[in-house]
């Protein structure tokens, strides 16, 4: 507000963005005797991270992982979060794993490994 106060002093006039398409998700938990992981991956300049949350069929917070990924792209911060879901689910015996991720690189690199970056 201090900021908005200023610029209005200085007779500077504000044109903002319109608000992006607001798209209403609604989550849905796994079901019987499976676990659901729903990660993401960021990517900026240097830097990329990725992280993911595992909920049972109660929606119960089982485990929740953030990592910096030293990648330079998105697609890798995403690819990754995904993979190492993959591992925590099998170090806790998670056989029934339900990942859940917005990247659809990601999920065509699961279904064919040759999209998949050395």
């Amino acid at each position: 507000m201090h900021d908005l106060t200023i610029l209005k002093k200085f007779n500077v006039t504000l044109h903002p963005p319109n608000a992006p398409k607001i798209i209403e998700v609604i989550w849905s938990p796994p079901i019987f005797n499976w676990i659901k992981c729903n990660t993401d991956g960021y990517a900026a300049n240097t830097t990329s991270v990725c992280g993911g949350i595992f909920r049972d069929k109660h929606a119960k917070f089982l485990l929740c992982f953030a990592e910096n990924t030293k990648q330079g792209s998105a697609y890798h911060a995403e690819l990754l979060g995904a993979m190492r879901a993959n591992e925590l689910a099998s170090l806790y015996n998670w056989n029934c794993l339900w990942l859940e991720c917005d990247s659809t690189l990601v999920v065509n690199a699961f279904k064919n490994h040759c999209l998949i970056p050395l």
